[in-house]
């Protein structure tokens, strides 16, 4: 829980933004874009740089400093908002006058922004669906001071549209946000590749190219836990027991060094994927291993024929502590386990897993056309 004096410093924080949104009274013909997850903006980035390269402006934190980068020296208008002083002097004129913001997260300064009643401020979040509660449904955020899930609403309030690829993911939105959901029925924009072909050929053969084995793969995708607790895996051992016929690969989340160190030095475990990234990877595995993260969302639609065992060894903490979404068990699309033992039967056993169920829930608004479709929807914001 926030102490006092971190309290105020918050309040102090969103005092002067609110101040500086206020002095602004200059409206700009500029699309925004807040940008926190590179991987996931990456196609609404190129998307809006194609067609409005004059008019975007990207506003990153520093671990997307490479992605935004790379469009300043394209001639995009870029700052970071790390930077405090940057982020009162640019950044927010740029916001508050801005009729179209695109954001990738949460953004605390959003609270002290004053938008007109004509600006649209979209969430295109940087997953596709939800296990895990997020929010002010969030168990960790149940424990914080009421000062601080006020603010949380503040910034919740703002966003008037919400690109899902679901009624599903509208309805989880509006829950953890406690707000009524102004939907965009589009499609999480990268699923768009998972419904290219030729996209699709490519990605099997750059993967069979780095990594040419006859062996089925399993992927051990786990999401990214705060509060670290030792994984219950012996992946010597987990490899001895799938055997010849299995490919263990491991791709840890990027703030977890303690996973990259566990399974570095394993010399049947792949880890270095030599620059491909997730998406590339998901069309070539035969099993995915995950728990509460939101992959499985993308890799129902990359590989239709493929299995998922969701390795949940933490399943009554976890849910207590951060939260999982209702009903999970039922409507999750492949088995629940809670010990390596289970684990390893699990990927073993014969694949009779059907998607579509899951998909039509989940991924119903998914048709390829999330790109086309949000664009369609930008020109009509500015014909208006």
């Amino acid at each position: 829980m926030s102490t006092p004096l971190v309290l105020a410093s918050k309040e102090l924080y969103l005092s002067f933004v609110h101040l500086a949104s206020k002095r602004t009274t200059k409206k700009n013909n500029k699309i925004v874009f807040l940008l926190s997850f590179p991987t996931a903006s990456k196609l609404a980035l190129q998307m809006l740089y194609e067609n409005f390269p004059e008019k975007l402006v990207i506003c990153y934190t520093k671990n997307s400093e490479k992605l935004a980068t790379y469009y300043k020296r394209k001639g995009c208008s870029v700052y970071c908002i790390d930077n405090f002083s940057v982020l009162l002097k640019d950044i927010i004129p740029i916001v508050t006058g801005s009729d179209l913001v695109f954001c990738d997260n949460y953004f605390a300064f959003l609270a002290g922004i004053s938008f007109t009643p004509q600006t649209k401020v979209v969430q295109l979040w940087h997953a596709n669906g939800a296990i895990k509660s997020f929010g002010l449904e969030a168990e960790y955020t149940k424990k914080v001071s009421a000062q601080d899930r006020k603010r949380y609403s503040e910034v919740y309030e703002k966003f008037t549209h919400y690109v899902v690829s679901s009624q599903k993911m509208a309805d989880v939105f509006a829950k953890n946000y406690r707000q009524k959901i102004n939907e965009l029925p589009f499609g999480y924009l990268p699923t768009d590749l998972f419904f290219d072909q030729d996209w699709l050929q490519e990605a099997k053969e750059q993967f069979k190219s780095n990594f040419p084995t006859d062996k089925k793969i399993a992927l051990y995708v786990p999401t990214y836990r705060e509060n670290k607790t030792e994984i219950p895996l012996d992946f010597s051992y987990l490899t001895y027991q799938l055997g010849d016929e299995w490919q263990v690969m491991v791709k840890p989340h990027p703030h977890d060094e303690a996973l990259y160190e566990n399974v570095w030095n394993e010399d049947n475990v792949i880890s270095d994927f030599k620059g491909l990234e997730l998406a590339q990877i998901l069309p070539s595995v035969d099993c995915l291993i995950t728990d509460y993260s939101s992959v499985p969302f993308e890799y129902t639609l990359a590989n239709t024929k493929g299995k998922i065992v969701f390795f949940c060894y933490d399943y009554e903490e976890y849910k207590s502590e951060v939260g999982i979404e209702d009903n999970f068990p039922y409507w999750a699309p492949g088995e629940i386990v809670r010990t390596e033992k289970e684990l390893i039967a699990a990927v073993q056993k014969p694949s009779k897993q059907n998607f579509e169920s899951f998909n039509r829930m989940w991924n119903g608004y998914a048709q390829g056309k999330a790109q086309k479709q949000l664009l369609e929807w930008v020109n009509k914001v500015y014909d208006n």
